[in-house]
């Protein structure tokens, strides 16, 4: 992983806007940044809390306009580039950072790049509390299952930042996960899905020897 952060290290230059996003390997990368003259934000408050730590200033979202680059992990990527960004449960704030960056760069192992993407890998919904009995209902229609997540430190479900329940949604496979996630994201009381379809540009792969950097435009 050593290469992979050295690669998406050389690609942050002086005067840059950069997001960083929640992970160890993303920590790792904050770590290891000569982080002068480069505005740095990020959507996870983990990772807010190590910049803290590392002395870095952090701009919050409402004070930028666009960022250069765009720095994530993810759970499970596919040959389009699409995206399951579930395990966190911060998908909607990832959301709204990706969506003004010019690049944004998922940092991966190679194993997570898959032909289509892994069904292991659930798809999570950030759910306001009364809406979700009906969703968990309306998932079933689907052919899927939903399960509240539960937390592990205390008794309840976890909560967003935004003070929201998450479900987390079951199918036998993702043949279907455009239409899927249409459907989910139309449904009442659902704020963000972790699915991202359009917003990667960029994979940072680590293999065994080497990094492989896959763009979009040249897929």
């Amino acid at each position: 992983m050593e290469q992979l952060i050295e690669t998406a290290k050389s690609m942050i230059k002086p005067g840059m806007s950069v997001s960083f996003g929640g992970g160890r390997t993303v920590g790792r990368l904050v770590k290891a940044l000569n982080i002068s003259g480069v505005k740095v934000s990020s959507p996870s408050e983990a990772t807010r809390t190590l910049c803290q730590e590392l002395n870095i200033s952090v701009v919050p979202l409402e004070q930028v306009t666009k960022f250069d680059l765009a720095f994530d992990g993810c759970d499970s990527l596919d040959h389009h580039l699409r995206a399951l960004k579930s395990n966190g449960g911060i998908h909607t704030f990832e959301k709204l950072y990706a969506n003004l960056a010019d690049r944004y760069i998922i940092l991966a192992p190679q194993e997570k790049f898959t032909e289509v993407l892994n069904p292991k890998v659930q798809l999570t919904l950030e759910v306001l509390d009364l809406a979700i009995p009906q969703v968990i209902s309306q998932i079933k229609t689907l052919g899927g299952i939903a399960k509240i997540r539960q937390s592990t430190d205390m008794a309840g479900m976890v909560r967003t930042t935004n003070g929201n329940g998450l479900l987390d949604c079951y199918f036998d496979d993702w043949s279907m996960i455009d239409e899927i996630d249409e459907s989910v994201s139309k449904m009442t009381g659902v704020i963000g899905t972790s699915y991202f379809k359009n917003q990667v540009t960029d994979a940072l792969l680590a293999t065994e020897n080497d990094v492989k950097h896959i763009k979009k435009e040249e897929m």
